[in-house]
């Protein structure tokens, strides 16, 4: 039985069709969990404010696989958090307790405060 090259090349691009049709429903499956996933993640976040996590889940949603991957990576760590001043309870330009409240500064000057 011959084949004509026409009937070969339909058979091709119909099984090509399936297979790729599958790669990407699957690839879509993926990106809507994923994107799922980091939605919820960010929502359950709780060393984030709510402005912050409303700003999350619109970058996760407005650049799907680049703004769930970019909360997995940064955002659940909570730097860029801080930087950004989201962070909950802690400010962008805090500063710790103990800068400038050292005790041992007056007895390194001989107990005086003036320096020489």
């Amino acid at each position: 039985m011959i084949t004509s090259l026409a009937d070969r090349a339909e058979t091709a691009v119909t099984w090509m069709g399936g297979t790729t049709g599958v790669v990407l429903a699957l690839a879509a499956v993926a990106l809507a969990v994923l994107v799922v996933a980091a939605i919820i993640s960010a929502l359950a976040d709780r060393n984030t404010s709510g402005g912050g996590k409303l700003l999350w889940i619109i970058f996760v949603l407005w650049f799907p696989l680049f703004g769930a991957v970019a909360w997995f990576v940064v955002g659940r760590k909570g730097h860029l958090n801080r930087f950004l001043g989201i962070d909950k309870g802690r400010a962008r330009h805090s500063v710790p307790v103990s800068v400038g409240q050292h005790s041992d500064a007056a007895a390194r000057n001989g107990g005086s405060l003036r320096h020489a």
